[in-house]
């Protein structure tokens, strides 16, 4: 778990399998690669980017 943004959404890193290497947000609705809605999820340097610089997380 990389981190939360309230009590009910956690960002992940994804540590095996096809998407090893990709954060996705998991909610209590279901769990997004990031960034949503883009099929392919972006690895942890860009979220880490994202988050930097703060352009949002869905953007």
């Amino acid at each position: 778990m990389l981190g939360t943004d309230d009590e009910l959404s956690y960002w992940v890193l994804v540590l095996t399998g096809p998407q090893r290497g990709k954060v996705w947000l998991v909610t209590a609705v279901g769990a997004y690669p990031y960034p949503y809605p883009q099929p392919e999820a972006h690895g942890f340097a860009e979220w880490v980017q994202h988050w930097k610089t703060h352009d949002g997380w869905w953007s």
